[in-house]
């Protein structure tokens, strides 16, 4: 009996750490509002002024551990400012770009208006990063929603837009805390209000080695403790 007990316990100390090793997290960040415009003068595009910008740095403070992202969501409402003349045929475009990593990423949020720096030029890197511009067909003052799902897993991207083009990279970094931040903008001489920015992030994560060892020694130190009383 005290045999078969001291091997249970042993074995579920082994099954304990084997569950520790990997586990699953989503995470929704709610990312405020922006402006993206171009307002270059036809037929002189891509001169500016631009409106664009980088949304407020988002946390999760609970992701811990070797980190490897599987999938991105975002999406956003929209509403098309009018006066407005469409030299881009009959499109409204921009650009999301979405950074995920273990650190800040250096791009102090907030608005930038009518610059003259194209924001192409700006675009930034990040360990995980999502890349894709979106088009739709111009029929009403406000496009209701955009949105757009990454699934690394298979290179995969949906959205509810017409037309994307897209790129996107990540690495498995070890984190304490998870960053997510967007960048915004646009150069196809229209200009879009976007409210309630979201990003949904989902990933899995194994826990330190260290972290696993202590669990480990940790269970294996009460059968230890349970097996000497059923030996007394």
């Amino acid at each position: 009996m005290r045999t078969f007990v001291s091997t249970l316990l042993v074995v579920l100390a082994c099954v304990l750490v084997t569950s520790a090793n990997a586990s699953s997290f989503t995470t929704t960040y709610n990312l405020a509002s922006l402006n993206v415009a171009d307002f270059s003068t036809p037929p002189d595009f891509f001169t500016g002024p631009f409106n664009y910008g980088y949304t407020p740095l988002g946390l999760d403070g609970s992701v811990n551990g070797l980190v490897n992202i599987t999938s991105i969501s975002v999406s956003a409402d929209a509403t098309v400012n009018f006066p407005l003349v469409l030299q881009n045929g009959n499109l409204i475009a921009f650009n999301w770009e979405v950074y995920v990593g273990p650190s800040p990423f250096g791009y102090a949020p907030g608005q930038v208006n009518d610059s003259l720096t194209r924001p192409d030029t700006l675009t930034g890197t990040a360990p995980t990063l999502l890349q894709f511009s979106q088009a739709d067909i111009y029929q009403t003052t406000a496009q209701p929603q955009f949105t757009g799902t990454y699934d690394f897993l298979s290179n995969t991207l949906t959205s509810n837009a017409t037309y994307n083009l897209f790129f996107a990279g990540t690495v498995p970094y070890n984190a304490n805390g998870l960053y997510t931040q967007i960048f915004m903008w646009s150069e196809a001489d229209d200009s879009i209000d976007f409210s309630n920015i979201t990003v949904t992030v989902s990933g899995t994560t194994v826990p330190e080695p260290s972290s696993v060892m202590l669990m480990g020694s940790g269970v294996l130190g009460l059968a230890g403790v349970i097996r000497r009383k059923l030996s007394a």
